[in-house]
């Protein structure tokens, strides 16, 4: 069973990573079923081979996406991950890094929000260890969402 955003102790939001044959028209055919729900997709990332992709989004409403994509038998795994609001000047993103660095935490892989929940660029960071990375950061002075930012960041 998937653990809810208030059973969540640390601001994390959820990321829904999806296993999917590489071919024309998949992702598409993903998307179709998510919106037709009235999901808001707020971050997609693709990393592909000659016969698979990865998908990973996150989206505003995780237990409905997941059990969207679960009856169209879409392999799909859900996990906490940061998204870290980027500051509004040009080392915004290094300043994070140099946060993280500070503990010798890895990111082993980030991409950017599509929406700005707070007006703010966000980032998603998957990371070694979420707790030790989100209180460094808080102690820098940088926000992380959590899945009640995500309703803020509506048409």
């Amino acid at each position: 069973m998937l653990r809810s955003e208030k059973e969540l102790s640390e601001p994390f939001v959820r990321q829904l990573s999806l296993f999917l044959e590489n071919r024309v028209g998949t992702l598409r055919e993903i998307l179709r079923q998510l919106t037709s729900e009235d999901l808001l997709v707020h971050g997609l990332s693709v990393v592909d081979s000659a016969d698979h992709a990865i998908v990973r989004l996150i989206v505003d409403r995780v237990e409905t996406a997941h059990k969207v994509l679960t009856d169209h038998r879409v392999p799909t795994a859900v996990n906490p991950i940061l998204a870290v609001e980027v500051p509004n000047e040009r080392a915004g993103i290094r300043m994070i890094c140099r946060s993280l660095i500070q503990a010798e935490i890895n990111i082993h892989y980030a991409y950017p929000m599509l929406t700005r929940p707070h007006g703010f660029g966000v980032m998603i960071i998957h990371v070694d260890e979420n707790s030790t990375a989100h209180a460094l950061l808080k102690s820098d002075g940088f926000n992380c969402l959590d899945e009640s930012d995500l309703g803020l960041a509506g048409f």
